[in-house]
């Protein structure tokens, strides 16, 4: 199945820039070392080094692109980024290609892009979600979503007022995970809200997939 139009502009990108200097300076889309001239940085990385990070790269935008469309092929799109699909002997179709994407182990398709540590954490979407379930897909798997509430609706737990999530402690590691992530990124780190598992279930918050059991 031919790439559809998003995928090859992102190889044509990845497959005209020249990698072989990117972790000694900083440049724009579509830099080509031979156009330096006297700016040129003295350190260059090997033929195989480069190689290394353009695959990388390559992955990076597959990860996102396959999981856009289930229809991705993700040897040819190698290939368009420039990327040598072959095995060390020279037969085609390595399998070293698809293993450098994330799969979902369940559906088999290719699994969401980012850090499924804190997917559960993310704000819903502005698109009202299917009727049938009111949570947004993203709030952990079908499995967890069907996780079963506590029998007592007074049950303590917290939310804050971005999660989609209620949670029993602040100890709890997906928490602590996206906490850490957003003071690394400059967030602000809202304050727990403490309220009961009721409420939280009247106000469509999902279960944390850490801190409750089915």
């Amino acid at each position: 199945m031919a790439l559809n139009r998003l995928a090859r502009e992102f190889a044509a990108e990845i497959n005209y820039h020249d990698w072989s200097d990117a972790p000694f300076r900083l440049d724009r889309a579509g830099h080509q070392r031979d156009h330096d001239g006297h700016r040129a940085t003295p350190q260059q990385l090997t033929g195989s080094e480069t190689d290394n990070v353009r695959t990388n790269v390559m992955w990076v935008a597959a990860q996102v692109l396959g999981h856009l469309d289930p229809n991705f092929d993700v040897f040819e799109f190698a290939e368009w980024c420039g990327v040598d699909t072959r095995t060390s002997a020279g037969r085609p179709r390595s399998g070293h290609i698809p293993t450098g994407l994330r799969m979902n182990p369940e559906t088999g398709a290719v699994d969401r892009p980012g850090d499924p540590q804190v997917w559960d954490e993310e704000p819903a979407p502005t698109v009202e979600p299917a009727a049938a379930d009111r949570r947004p897909d993203q709030v952990g798997t079908p499995e967890q979503r069907a996780r079963q509430w506590p029998a007592d609706p007074n049950t303590r737990g917290f939310v804050t007022a971005r999660s989609r999530n209620v949670h029993r402690t602040t100890e709890c590691v997906k928490y602590a995970h996206t906490v850490n992530v957003a003071r690394q990124r400059g967030r602000t780190v809202h304050s727990p809200v403490w309220t009961t598992t009721g409420a939280a279930r009247a106000n469509d918050k999902g279960m944390c997939s850490h801190c409750w059991t089915s």
